[in-house]
């Protein structure tokens, strides 16, 4: 694993006090496991006062369990009892919210290809119309049509709908338990299984910085440069004032940086050789032509010389 993938995965201060949660990160690092817990001194569950069962006291100890295997380096251990922790939580499950995103995902794909095709369809027979008027008034009468039937809303509402998670009594409980679980996948090179964990965590709790981290990790190591950045960013948004994540922003902003330059560069020599195919049949080649970029905003015009 490249040192780069783990730098920085301790978002929070470590405390020694007694009692506190620690789980030690990639790299060597350490951070509370429990941070996000509720309060200590606020009960978990209404039943807590009357000393009945409280649901989520078994994943907590499961979790518990969980971060002395990680410290110990028992990654498969560690994702034993974080699923065990994961599978006692009282709640919708991360599944099923994963279940509720893709139906979401396809209905808004759908969707927008409806909307594409009325557009489509309204602009084809507006220009039927005006090849059938050839008048001013007949002309000016079609575009009023246009506007009147709506397409210029329908173009304005293609965007996607956001999927807003629906909320969960032990979102914050839940997320911890993805994102540790998603930690001992990374440190087994299950970058696609702990993608998933991850996702789960940022649906139940969109305000836990350390998942999308950990996550921006799996982005990175599977060459996902600009997902990468995006998860850092939003970490960034939730800890404005962390060294470590503002760094990631920089490095991932450079790297994404390249990777366009280097796209832009696959994209100019396929079109020479795209030209250079046509040309051909005239006696010439690109070689006839010069690209200049213009520093300023990135693009390119082609001179001949």
């Amino acid at each position: 694993m490249e040192s780069s993938a783990s730098e920085g995965f301790d978002l929070d201060a470590i405390s020694t006090e007694p009692g506190d949660d620690v789980v030690y990160e990639l790299g060597g690092g350490a951070s509370l496991a429990g941070e996000a817990s509720a309060p200590k001194d606020e009960p978990l569950t209404e039943e807590a006062n009357n000393d009945k069962y409280d649901p989520i006291a078994a994943s907590e100890e499961d979790k518990q369990k969980g971060n002395e295997c990680f410290k110990r380096g028992s990654y498969l251990d560690a994702i034993d009892f974080y699923t065990d922790a994961i599978e006692g939580c009282p709640g919708m499950k991360g599944e099923e919210l994963l279940e509720l995103l893709a139906k979401h995902e396809e209905q808004e794909r759908e969707r927008a290809d409806q909307r594409y095709q009325r557009v489509s369809d309204r602009r084809l027979a507006d220009r039927n119309l005006k090849n059938r008027n050839s008048d001013d008034d007949n002309d000016a009468k079609s575009e009023n049509n246009v506007v009147n039937d709506g397409v210029m809303e329908d173009e304005d509402d293609l965007a996607a709908k956001e999927f807003i998670s629906p909320s969960h009594p032990y979102g914050k409980n839940l997320a911890i338990y993805n994102s540790n679980k998603a930690a001992s996948l990374m440190h087994l090179g299950r970058y696609s299984e702990a993608m998933t964990s991850c996702n789960i965590a940022v649906l139940v709790d969109p305000t836990y910085p350390k998942a999308y981290i950990r996550r921006m990790t799996c982005h990175e190591q599977t060459k996902e440069i600009e997902l990468a950045l995006r998860d850092a960013k939003k970490a960034l948004e939730l800890s404005s004032g962390n060294k470590d994540i503002k760094a990631h922003v920089k490095r991932l902003e450079k790297l994404e940086a390249e990777r366009m330059e280097n796209l832009k560069d696959e994209t100019m020599g396929k079109l020479k050789d795209l030209g250079n195919s046509i040309l051909g049949n005239f006696g010439m080649s690109m070689d006839n032509f010069k690209a200049e970029k213009d520093p300023s905003t990135g693009s390119y015009s082609i001179k001949m010389v």
